[in-house]
């Protein structure tokens, strides 16, 4: 069994003294109608964030348009979590590419933003998810109001995060291709034409 190992490209490095800071319904406004029951990672035995090959857990969060997102949802898709923070200089940058390469690849991926932090590292407020949506030009891919609930140094409840932003590639059969701390466009690509 591979252990899930990422390698620290360029980016912020994760603040390791997170608390667990579930997404409450005051953080959004004017949610859905029924909320999920659940909201963060799913964990069952069944699945894992942390080793290659294996079955990655079900993650529910509402999007920029307040809808859930729920990542069982996107199998049969090349599925890339972005684990990013409002305020991570490179996660600001790469979020630029997000909206691109989602419209190249239409159809085939998932690029999902998991902001995790606000500013000031509470979880993103409604202004920073609508900022973080606009000043990237993101328009279908989703920017998921997370917080860090999502992240463990054990990887046994929440991704291994080393530093900001991580990506975690998923493949369709909704398995752990690989990871990596750090943007960058031609690996993201690579990694895509690899999994489609």
């Amino acid at each position: 069994m591979l252990n899930y190992i990422l390698l620290l490209l360029a980016g912020c490095p994760a603040k390791l003294d997170f608390e667990n800071n579930n997404l409450s319904t005051d953080s959004v406004s004017k949610i859905a109608d029924e909320p999920p029951s659940q909201l963060g990672i799913i964990n069952t035995d069944k699945c894992d964030q942390k080793t290659i090959g294996s079955t990655v857990c079900n993650m529910v969060f509402y999007d920029q348009n307040k809808e859930v997102w729920e990542l069982y949802d996107h199998e049969g898709k090349v599925i890339i979590l972005d684990f990013s923070t409002v305020w991570c200089g490179p996660c600001q940058n790469a979020g630029h590419y997000v909206q691109p390469i989602q419209n190249d690849y239409a159809g085939l991926i998932e690029f999902v933003t998991v902001l995790v932090d606000g500013a000031t590292g509470d979880p993103p407020t409604e202004t920073e998810i609508n900022e973080w949506v606009t000043s990237h030009n993101v328009t279908t891919a989703p920017v998921l109001y997370a917080d860090r609930s999502v992240l463990d140094q054990t990887g046994e409840t929440g991704y291994l995060v080393g530093g900001f932003p991580t990506y975690v590639f998923v493949d369709k059969e909704l398995k752990i291709h690989s990871g990596a701390v750090g943007f960058n466009e031609q690996h993201v690509r690579s990694i895509i034409e690899e999994l489609k």
